[in-house]
């Protein structure tokens, strides 16, 4: 299936030739979802079993009753540790080696689909999220709170390593512009004291820009919005166990809704290192808004 917000790189194509990086180049910056069928994470047999151990790798029954898909791992880029999380001990341990060991995988991927931007993205964190989710999440565009993007993209490249065959389910929606001029009216403009007192607080690890202020206030309001949610236009996408998918996730419009054991990588991605910077989401908000956000 392709639809306008989805495009789709089949299996047994070269995904390091030209025409397939141009390809990839031009969807993620127009702010569609590539589904990449023949890119996949493999898994070690103790990580399969691992994964399926919902005593060790969802240790709370908090967490074993979830059904929106938290809490998630998050792996400090720095560190290489899990920043939160009640495993313990060896298994601990073996998950953090397999998200490192994900995060090298994803890195080289990147590399290979969007050789444009090689020497210009910053590889931040790994997220993995264990718990099932059956609740819907509302469409949104991505906004980063403890970890200010400052007007670059959010570039991430996913994959549903469930080893059951459960797929991954997103919803899909419009275009950037279109969604954020619907809410820009309703966002409040934040003080930049707030930002300063986040960072000085250790709550943030860089202050936050207009940018980032206002991306999290759009996210908010179209979330809280139900009529919005209920009548907005989508697509339903299901992305199969064992595939991955890539998008500059402050660009695409999307919801989860369903699904269980995913990994992705964040890398940030400077809006001069785009082909076309116009497409960004900084310049797209700065042109509505007629004013610097950086």
């Amino acid at each position: 299936m392709t639809t306008p917000a989805l495009v789709e790189i089949e299996s047994g194509v070269d995904l390091g030739a030209p025409q397939t990086c141009e390809a990839v180049l031009d969807n993620v910056e127009s702010g569609r979802i590539v589904l990449l069928r023949g890119l996949s994470f493999e898994l070690t047999p103790r990580e399969r079993d691992l994964i399926q151990n919902t005593e060790v790798i969802l240790p709370g029954q908090k967490e074993r009753d979830s059904r929106i898909g938290r809490p998630t791992l998050i792996l400090d880029p720095d560190r290489g540790t899990i920043e939160h999380t009640k495993i313990q001990g060896e298994a601990r341990r073996e998950i953090e080696a397999m998200m490192r060991r994900f995060s090298a995988w994803a890195e080289s991927a990147v590399a290979t689909l969007l050789p444009s931007y090689s020497g210009a993205l910053e590889r931040d964190r790994v997220t993995y999220r264990p718990c099932d989710r059956s609740i819907p999440q509302g469409m949104h565009v991505d906004s980063s709170y403890s970890r200010p993007t400052r007007g670059r993209g959010m570039l991430r490249l996913f994959t549903n390593i469930n080893v059951t065959g459960r797929p991954r389910v997103w919803q899909v929606g419009e275009p950037f512009e279109p969604f954020v001029a619907r809410f820009l009216p309703s966002t409040r403009r934040a003080s930049a004291l707030g930002s300063w007192l986040l960072h000085r607080l250790g709550i943030t690890r860089a202050r936050q820009t207009a940018f980032d202020r206002l991306m999290a206030d759009i996210r908010r309001v179209a979330k809280s919005d139900e009529r919005y949610q209920q009548t907005a236009p989508r697509a339903i996408v299901e992305f199969p166990s064992g595939v991955s998918w890539l998008a500059i996730t402050d660009l695409a419009v999307h919801g989860a809704i369903s699904g269980q054991h995913s990994l992705d990588q964040t890398f940030f991605l400077p809006v001069p290192a785009m082909r076309d910077p116009s497409r960004s989401s900084l310049r797209i908000l700065e042109r509505l808004t007629g004013r610097a956000l950086v």
